[in-house]
């Protein structure tokens, strides 16, 4: 007789219950909070470092310049001919002083790099070069009307602190250069409130010193209590601004709270 085998049962497949699915997803929901915020905030910190490196460049080629042209700064708009100019970035741009465009914009930059200056006219003539760039320099120390290059009679040595002295600003406006006046601090340049200078670094912006250091601080900080902008010889005459006899060196600007932009006071 032939024997039948009955072939062994097995046993039952073993699976997930309900139960065990939904903690298994609560867990991986639980490690995704917590591990978001620190890429997030790690993806910050990343671009933090981008643009402070950015602006340390850019201030080795202003120190490059100034060492090839008997310690002169660059002006904020040399003149080509009578009737047009350029701005330095562009200048920096097309004597190899910076190589890369990439290097001129902040990768925290919000919404869209401003277009620059080409096409519009200053102070009686037309710029016929410029680039977007998220950064400006210091109009207290630099600005100067109608120069052409080789008469740029700003030395860097002018500068009595350079250290402390603000020579590279962070900005969302397409100025070349930009002024602490009350019409520029309290200007607003976008829907979100502020941008004349950088916040968007936690409420911060990038600062680069003509020591070639670089800082992301609040906008106040660069005021008060001890003015970043000018200081002593760094100011002989602005024309549009004229800074008293009386407050020649050490000084700060105590109502700037009262007129900039509210998203300026997160940064203090």
């Amino acid at each position: 007789m032939t024997r039948i085998h009955a072939r062994p049962t097995r046993g039952p497949i073993g699976a997930f219950t309900l139960i065990e699915l939904l903690v298994v997803i609560a867990v991986i929901g639980v490690l995704l909070g917590i591990l978001l915020p620190t890429l997030a905030s790690s993806r910050k910190r990343s671009r933090d470092v981008v643009c402070m490196s950015q602006a340390r460049q850019i201030m080795t080629a202003m120190n490059a310049f100034a060492a090839s042209n008997n310690g002169r700064l660059p002006e904020n708009r040399p003149l080509t001919n009578d009737n047009e100019h350029i701005t330095w970035r562009y200048l920096f741009r097309r004597n190899g002083y910076i190589g890369l465009d990439q290097g001129w914009i902040c990768p925290s930059h919000p919404g869209q790099p401003p277009v620059g200056e080409q096409g519009s006219s200053d102070n009686g003539t037309l710029c016929v070069g410029d680039i977007s760039s998220s950064y400006a320099i210091n109009g207290h120390v630099v600005w100067r009307e109608r120069k052409r290059p080789e008469e740029a009679d700003r030395a860097d040595t002018a500068i009595a602190r350079p250290s402390h002295t603000v020579l590279l600003a962070e900005t969302a406006a397409s100025f070349p250069d930009i002024r602490v006046i009350n019409m520029i601090i309290a200007s607003e340049f976008g829907p979100d409130g502020g941008g004349a200078f950088g916040y968007w670094h936690q409420f911060r912006g990038t600062y680069a010193f003509l020591d070639g250091h670089a800082e992301q601080i609040g906008f106040l900080a660069t005021g008060s209590p001890d003015c970043r902008w000018h200081n002593g010889r760094d100011l002989t005459t602005d024309p549009i601004n004229p800074q008293p006899a009386g407050e020649i060196g050490q000084h700060a600007h105590p109502d700037w709270e009262l007129l900039v932009p509210r998203i300026y006071l997160k940064g203090r």
